[in-house]
């Protein structure tokens, strides 16, 4: 994410609680529990590459033959890389169909807008 936590999260629910005690400080309660509510805490926290895209993986033919591009690599909820994956401003006509067999079932709407909202929020108000 575009703010570095203090530490590796042991759960969802820690992760998410130290993001939505960072947004309490500057926002309204309603609006932060709003866009935080959509957010599973049954999810999983793993190493992710942080802002998975075309241009992160180099192929030979049909072949993908490396993943590059690990600088925002962490541990990070399985939502994040969700996000990144969905991020409407990412997609190009060739990669549409990646994310929908990477993460088979229902697209989460609501999650990926959310997650947005708090992506154009830290960017446009410096959130630190």
């Amino acid at each position: 994410m575009p703010w570095n936590p203090p530490h590796v999260f042991q759960s969802i629910a820690e992760h998410l609680d130290y993001y939505r005690g960072m947004f309490l400080d500057i926002c309204g309660p309603e609006y932060v529990e709003k866009l935080f509510n959509y957010f599973s805490t049954d999810a999983q926290v793993h190493l992710t590459h942080g802002d998975f895209l075309p241009r992160d993986i180099l192929v030979d033919g049909f072949k993908v033959t490396v993943i590059i591009g690990w600088e925002t690599a962490d541990y990070y909820p399985e939502l994040w890389e969700y996000y990144q994956m969905h991020d409407p401003g990412s997609m190009t006509p060739t990669w549409g169909h990646v994310p929908a067999r990477t993460f088979p079932g229902a697209r989460r709407e609501r999650e990926i807008d959310a997650v947005s909202q708090i992506v154009l929020y830290i960017k446009h108000n410096r959130v630190v």
